[in-house]
């Protein structure tokens, strides 16, 4: 409807339900609470705290009528130049697996669904319309594959966003082998494109891909009913797609209740909560020789680097 609703079907009960952007909090037309980012949360080494995290931001999604939050972001780093590095969870498959896990539970068990993205090998901003990734299937499945799985597996994630990049030479939101790899892992939810990631309806249409984002670029109704029309594609490939969103929306009760809980208050000090008690974590000293805690005669000896170094 407007980038961040999908559209309600009054006739079949089928209510718009609202999506926002994280992964540090809810974003899109509210304030919320600003959450330590994915590189701090991995810093951590605790899964509780990444549970409190997502609990957290469930709540306040919950709290402003928000039903499917856009995160988290899993992306493996594989240049320090990546734009959105700070939102992801570092070079280890395995930390960055267990911090999802944890992190998409807590946001799922406020009956918010999390998105985890972006599927897969999405190393860079810059010109992300029309880069590429190239990898064998052995550096895919130990290194950039693991969380998405650990997410499907073990945290049951309801849905996943493709990456804008092409994948050995296909687009993401267009690529069968890496959607069907989704599927082999069990993952029964959506499969939604990042906003304005698709290209051509036949492939975006035949690769698994259930939600065009924010918008129908390619997934038009006159179009798609041309190809069906004409034998291109069966209906079924259609059918498959309504129920694959229609069944998270009515796991997470989407369908059948309010999607606005008045009982929990958008400047929610639990949140506050969660969050400082992430931002605690964060810092991780891995070992000491000494220098703490800082003596009053050394301090002439030490510079604090970075933006927020006026502020300590």
């Amino acid at each position: 409807v407007d980038g961040f609703h999908t559209a309600a079907i009054e006739r079949l009960g089928i209510p718009s339900v609202r999506l926002a952007d994280g992964p540090q909090g809810v974003r899109n037309k509210t304030h919320s609470t600003y959450y330590p980012c994915g590189m701090s949360l991995a810093a951590s080494f605790n899964r509780e705290i990444a549970h409190g995290v997502g609990t957290g931001i469930g709540w306040d999604a919950s709290a402003r009528g928000v039903r499917v939050m856009l995160c988290p972001g899993v992306n493996i780093y594989r240049s320090p130049l990546c734009g959105r590095n700070f939102e992801y969870y570092g070079e280890d498959p395995y930390l960055a697996s267990e911090t999802a896990v944890a992190y998409i539970r807590g946001i799922q068990e406020q009956r918010v669904i999390a998105t985890i993205k972006h599927f897969a090998l999405n190393n860079q901003e810059y010109d992300r319309h029309r880069t590429g990734s190239l990898a064998d299937e052995r550096t895919m499945n130990e290194l950039y594959f693991p969380a998405f799985r650990k997410a499907v597996e073990q945290a049951r994630v309801g849905a996943v966003m493709t990456s804008y990049n092409a994948v050995n030479g296909v687009h993401a939101a267009e690529s069968r082998e890496l959607i069907d790899q989704l599927r082999s892992w069990g993952h029964e939810g959506i499969v939604m494109s990042d906003w304005m990631s698709t290209y051509t309806l036949l492939g975006s249409l035949l690769s698994g891909l259930d939600l065009e984002m924010p918008q129908n670029y390619v997934f038009k109704y006159e179009d798609i009913k041309e190809l069906v029309d004409n034998g291109v594609i069966d209906e079924s490939v259609i059918d498959e797609k309504c129920c694959r969103i229609l069944q998270p929306f009515s796991c997470f009760g989407l369908l059948d209740k309010p999607a606005l809980d008045s009982s929990i208050p958008e400047n929610n000090p639990a949140s506050h909560e969660k969050a400082y008690a992430a931002a605690l974590e964060g810092p991780v000293l891995l070992k000491n020789d000494g220098l703490l805690p800082i003596k009053a005669s050394r301090k002439n000896n030490i510079i604090v680097l970075g933006p927020n170094a006026d502020i300590i």
